[in-house]
């Protein structure tokens, strides 16, 4: 080879590796080696700069817990401990549409007296209990409980109550309401359930005047009579059934039974009666009044 040759500067472009090494690595390897001491000292001072500011992000969100967030969140915490079932009602009774209340009305037979007004529930995810108030004047006349699940229409009733005085102009007043929200995962589908809970088939209804009783020239007695079916398939311990008759849409008497024991499947006949004659309904309503969101009103299969 000339001398010439090996005083030439090598041209690095031009070197072709076949082991995929280009001459830009090359490059960069020769100038970490050559410059270890600084290389290593970069990453260093890098490693230092990110870790001051997370442990500088740490130390920050550590001192705002401690004396702001800390104290905040124990607070919310000892909040909830102390919310009190009234709060909680409040809460629900914002949420809930008000119940709405029909007007009254009143019925006098054998010189006392039954009140009738309809109570309608709104909401279609609240169900809830109540007081309710006959009054007169804001006087109470006769008061009474229930409940009301969710878009229901129900009737609330108060019957044979002696009066001093004939009441003049009678109102009703619901209080001490308690709402409760539906339970969607116990109760997916509401309206089946409670069709399911309470189907129950009145037959055979008839109503007899006290003039067609046979009982008129002892006692005048206006008589009815009725089969109820318990289709479901649930036992209850009782069934209390409200009995309405009306003329038209109008109610014109109600009155009260209760069915003990009444297994799925079983068939009851009832006869009620009524001291007074009332004129003939157009129709007969019978009600179960039942809250089948209580565990407690079925019996248990043995």
């Amino acid at each position: 080879m000339p001398k010439n040759d090996l005083n030439k500067n090598l041209d690095l472009k031009r070197y072709d590796s076949s082991s995929g090494i280009t001459a830009s690595k090359l490059n960069l390897g020769l100038w970490i080696v050559s410059h270890r001491r600084q290389f290593v000292l970069g990453v260093i001072g890098v490693l230092i700069a990110a870790s001051a500011v997370f442990y500088g992000y740490s130390i920050y969100n550590y001192i705002d817990y401690l004396f702001f967030g800390g104290k905040q969140e124990r607070l919310a915490i000892e909040q909830m401990a102390t919310t009190s079932p009234i709060d909680e009602q409040q809460r629900l009774k914002n949420l809930a549409k008000k119940l709405e209340e029909s007007a009254p009305q009143v019925f006098l037979n054998n010189e006392k007296y039954d009140f009738i007004a309809q109570v309608k529930n709104p909401n279609n995810n609240f169900f809830a209990r109540f007081t309710y108030c006959f009054t007169d004047n804001s006087q109470e006349l006769a008061c009474g409980s229930a409940f009301i699940m969710p878009d229901e229409t129900r009737y609330v009733l108060s019957w044979a109550n002696d009066l001093k005085f004939k009441p003049a102009q009678v109102g009703v007043v619901l209080k001490g309401i308690t709402w409760q929200r539906l339970d969607y995962h116990k109760y997916p589908d509401w309206k089946t359930f409670s069709a399911s809970h309470l189907n129950f088939a009145v037959e055979n209804a008839s109503f007899t005047a006290a003039a067609s009783s046979g009982l008129s020239e002892k006692i005048n007695l206006d008589v009815l009579q009725f089969d109820i079916v318990n289709k479901t398939a649930y036992n209850y311990w009782e069934v209390p059934l409200n009995i309405v008759l009306l003329s038209g849409n109008a109610p014109i008497a109600i009155n009260h039974h209760v069915l003990n024991e009444f297994k799925s499947g079983e068939t009851r006949s009832v006869r009620l009666s009524w001291p007074d004659s009332i004129s003939q309904p157009s129709q007969i309503t019978v009600l179960p009044d039942i809250n089948i969101t209580d565990d407690n009103v079925y019996m248990k299969y043995q």
